[in-house]
């Protein structure tokens, strides 16, 4: 992990589920459509994003992903915002920095071994600890902290889902200690969930 954590997901790898933060493929989500609505917030906005993913699934490896993001702020903050506003391609938090998001596709890609109070080793120096389960938007959750023992100053906190199938993690917290303290610098969390069942 970086110092200032910055969330790449470009469109296309967020919306074909290969990107850092998608959790569940579309051969997941059930006969319907699911609606998931994220608020997403950074030091360097004043009021929150909202993000809505819509998949609709109707059968016979067909479905259809529709994304809609709202933004309200000054001129800079939604001219160089979390990068969804005008079809950009990066949510950051930062400026500009890289962040290696393999230990985050290491959780995502192993939700089945995770145990509420045991700790998992991602890589080397990387560990996701701390593991409770919690509901986020009527989704039961194990969330727990990535910590990397060579950056000792920033963490991040994730929630994997377990009951729903979900295209983004439910959340996804990044903060650095800054004079003792731990300051949240980006956050994208699930506020809403919703299920309608039929043929889309």
């Amino acid at each position: 992990m970086k110092r200032i954590i910055v969330l790449l997901a470009g469109l296309g790898l967020l919306l074909t589920g290969i990107g850092a933060f998608a959790q569940s493929d579309l051969d997941v989500f059930p006969l319907g459509t699911t609606t998931m609505r994220y608020s997403v917030t950074s030091e360097d906005t004043s009021e929150p994003q909202i993000l809505e993913l819509v998949v609709t699934a109707y059968g016979d490896n067909r479905y259809t992903v529709r994304m809609v993001t709202e933004q309200t702020g000054n001129e800079d903050e939604l001219a160089t915002g979390f990068g969804f506003i005008f079809g950009a391609t990066a949510v950051s938090s930062g400026a500009g920095h890289a962040a290696d998001f393999s230990s985050l596709s290491a959780l995502m890609d192993k939700p089945d071994r995770l145990q509420e109070g045991q700790d998992m080793i991602l890589g080397a120096s990387t560990d996701f600890t701390n593991i409770i389960s919690v509901e986020i938007a009527g989704i039961w959750c194990f969330v727990g902290t990535i910590i990397d023992r060579d950056e000792p100053d920033v963490r991040m906190t994730v929630a994997v889902a377990l009951t729903n199938p979900v295209y983004i993690s439910p959340l996804i917290r990044a903060e650095e200690l800054r004079d003792g303290e731990w300051i949240e610098t980006f956050a994208i969390e699930l506020v809403e969930y919703t299920f309608v069942e039929g043929e889309g």
